[in-house]
């Protein structure tokens, strides 16, 4: 069973103000500060005939509040009354026993004990009055009007997969494979179609210049650059490397799958890449840089030409112990 909430007391404010303030300003404010949960401490509300005024003034008002609300105003700047309630209020801030806020009105001077104190500037106005209540009660009930922090944007969310290039970087380049692999192409990729994905993961427009300039200077991507745009977007060989584990993490398993096929159930044919690429069910572009791979190490010979045509000509006796 859960037990009875706590009722907490509401915070105090004590107001400290000349009369002539009391009517247009101080009273409605008192009013609008009980509405927003704020115990408002006002003369005409709290002394009664007989009150010993020092008694109920320092030690029931301004000793036992939260925070002191001096309103400064051409009317009280001068006023001895007030300044001795200032006064006391000074002391308790800096005894951090309640806070002191000034309130300005008409454009007054500060005096001096309160120039170095945020003040809050208000208008004589039922719009200024209701203003300055909820900023005095967003201060006393703790409130933070401080946005919350959002979550992050996709870009930054994406861990670096290589040595100088970073979270925007590595977005632009996986987008670059993810359009390799959807048009089984490395050479001629649409940079419009890249640069579109990649600013929906939040990155604008000179976070993705830069990013396409580094990948350039690094290898990663050939592009040819213009006043226009980018013109004859390749990815190469070190960029697909570089970003395919992450683009597709079960590359390795595709890569072995692949292997399986040629030492077991070599493809015949002149659509090896695609028949590979059936079977295993993996993308063509991936079975393509596997065949490259095994060629460069000696471990196979196959020949791709126009119209996706591929043939395997040999494989290697060598290649089985791979899949060890």
């Amino acid at each position: 069973m859960e037990p009875d909430a706590v009722e907490l007391a509401p915070p105090g404010a004590f107001l400290s103000h000349a009369s002539e303030d009391k009517p247009d300003f101080v009273e409605p404010l008192a009013r609008e500060l009980r509405n927003r949960g704020v115990e408002a401490w006002l003369d005409k509300w709290e002394i009664r005939p007989g009150d010993s005024l020092v008694r109920r003034l320092f030690d029931e008002g301004i000793a036992m509040t939260d925070a002191v609300v001096a309103v400064v105003s051409p009317h009280s700047v001068d006023k001895p009354w007030v300044r001795e309630e200032l006064d006391a209020a000074a002391v308790a801030r800096v005894n951090g026993e309640s806070l002191l806020i000034p309130v300005r009105l008409d454009g007054v001077p500060m005096p001096a004990p309160l120039k170095h104190i945020v003040w809050i500037t208000a208008d004589r106005t039922p719009e200024g009055v209701v203003h300055t209540a909820q900023e005095i009660a967003d201060t006393l009930h703790g409130h933070n009007p401080k946005p919350a922090v959002g979550p992050l944007p996709a870009y930054a969310r994406v861990a670096a997969i290589a040595p100088g290039l970073n979270a925007a970087d590595t977005v632009v380049l996986g987008e670059t494979i993810q359009e390799a692999l959807r048009t089984n192409e490395m050479m001629l990729l649409s940079w419009a179609a890249v640069k579109s994905r990649v600013k929906d993961a939040g990155l604008s427009a000179e976070q993705v210049e830069e990013s396409l300039h580094l990948l350039d200077e690094l290898g990663y991507v050939d592009v040819t650059l213009r006043s226009s745009g980018a013109h004859d977007y390749h990815l190469t060989g070190k960029g697909y490397q570089a970003g395919i584990s992450t683009v597709l993490p079960q590359v390795e398993e595709h890569r072995r799958a692949v292997i399986a096929e040629l030492v077991n159930n070599q493809p015949t044919g002149r659509a090896v890449i695609n028949n590979l690429a059936a079977r295993t069910e993996t993308p063509p572009l991936v079975v393509e840089q596997i065949l490259k791979g095994l060629q460069d190490r000696g471990l196979l010979s196959y020949s791709r030409y126009m119209g996706n045509s591929s043939v395997l000509h040999s494989v290697s006796p060598t290649l089985r112990r791979l899949l060890g």
